[in-house]
């Protein structure tokens, strides 16, 4: 049983592979989502976490991936905001926090919902809860435990936008692009987009077993469907 909670783990500490140099960033996250002086006119939005969705999708990899499994996680509880100025996108602000120690893992019907590799054979509970644990351990949620995305320009127009984003992970930054799909109406905002996150970039190997046969890839992907209501 030991074994199998190993096999199934999407991230730990025990890895065969160094990342590679990281970028120069200020490594220093923010403070808060917002500054707390904006300027005049615009609109602050905040986001409906009950209503929305923010997922990271694990994969496996190495020559014996068959052993192990992909991974779902989601933040049932997270914090973000956006302020827009009144005509256009430039000068767009907003930021997004999510703790790493209330990330969920592989409920049944998320896996179910997926369906294909994802579906393909159970994970028990035994093996969920070790690789939660390590998941922690590995991200070094004891020093770092909050994940931010600070926006740092937003470019386009609805529907589509594209989000400038430094993410803070591991206490180490790297900037990311992503494309987002808009729906935009007095009442609500909706903000639908992917991106690629890597582990190297951050600081981080992903897990390995074996010299590297059994391992998860060092690209994850983070999903978001973003509920936003508009705040005074």
């Amino acid at each position: 049983m030991r074994r199998r909670a190993l096999l199934s783990l999407p991230l730990a500490g025990c890895a065969a592979q160094q990342p590679g140099p990281l970028a120069t960033l200020d490594d220093t996250a923010p403070q808060q989502l917002l500054p707390s002086a904006l300027p005049p006119g615009g609109q602050r939005w905040q986001a409906d976490a009950a209503a929305s969705r923010l997922r990271i999708v694990a994969f496996r990899g190495g020559a014996m991936a068959r052993l192990g499994h992909h991974h779902i996680l989601q933040a049932p509880n997270f914090t973000a905001q956006l302020w827009l100025p009144a005509q256009g996108l430039q000068g767009a602000q907003g930021g997004l926090r999510v703790r790493l120690d209330q990330l969920e893992l592989d409920r049944p019907a998320w896996r179910a919902e997926a369906g294909g590799e994802f579906n393909e054979k159970p994970v028990d509970a035994e093996a969920i809860a070790a690789t939660r644990r390590n998941l922690l351990t590995a991200l070094q949620a004891q020093a770092h435990p909050e994940v931010w995305l600070q926006l740092r320009s937003l470019q386009g127009a609805a529907p589509w936008w594209l989000a400038e984003l430094r993410v803070w992970l591991a206490g180490r930054a790297a900037d990311y692009w992503l494309p987002l799909q808009v729906a935009h109406r007095p009442e609500q905002l909706q903000l639908r987009g992917a991106l690629v996150l890597q582990h190297s970039r951050h600081g981080l190997a992903p897990f390995s077993l074996l010299g590297g046969l059994l391992a998860v890839q060092d690209a994850v992907q983070l999903d978001c469907e973003l509920t936003l209501r508009p705040q005074p």
